[in-house]
């Protein structure tokens, strides 16, 4: 009986360091690894500028005569469409890390990252921020500050310089951090 309790006992210690395993030691130049995407206030800023051309189309929603279509991690493109044989784009509205929207009775429901934002579309000239409610499209309160995958080193977080909205595979100089 004291055998098999030292030998049960064992076997937890035994694959408990498996999973306590030091990181590698720190490598000096560069090596890939995951550098943090910050979110600075010029990236939440949302705002109607002029026009410019679609790179990366995603949804689209018709409205009255207007289109919305999507520029995936840009904005929204806004398109008069009275005329389908005359389309013309009446501008674009600015919201950095938009992957996804939605339009009901005239707002705008979108993604700004982790965030969702309700914007009133009704008068296209005059288009209104109702809300921005910060973080709740999270998973866990820590989906952010780590990269998303094992085994790389990556660029330690940085509160100084904005909230980390996501993480960039590239290559990175003199890493002091590993996951």
């Amino acid at each position: 009986m004291k055998n098999s309790i030292f030998l049960t006992l064992l076997m937890v210690c035994l694959l408990t360091s498996c999973f306590n395993t030091p990181p590698p030691s720190f490598p000096e130049g560069d090596v890939v690894g995951y550098e943090p995407v910050y979110l600075t206030e010029v990236d939440n800023s949302i705002a109607l500028t002029a026009t410019r051309p679609v790179e990366d189309p995603g949804q689209i929603y018709v409205l009255g005569d207007l289109v919305f279509l999507n520029d995936v991690g840009k904005g929204i493109h806004i398109i008069d469409n009275a005329d389908p044989s005359n389309p013309v784009n009446r501008g674009f509205l600015q919201v950095q890390g938009s992957e996804n929207m939605v339009i009901r009775n005239g707002i705008v429901y979108v993604n700004q990252y982790n965030s969702l934002l309700a914007i009133d579309v009704n008068d296209p000239d005059n288009i209104e921020i109702i809300s921005r409610d910060l973080d709740v499209l999270k998973s866990g309160e820590y989906d952010d500050q780590l990269p998303p995958l094992s085994g790389y080193y990556f660029e330690c977080p940085d509160e100084s310089r904005g909230i980390i909205v996501g993480w960039r595979l590239t290559t990175i100089t003199n890493p002091k951090c590993y996951k």
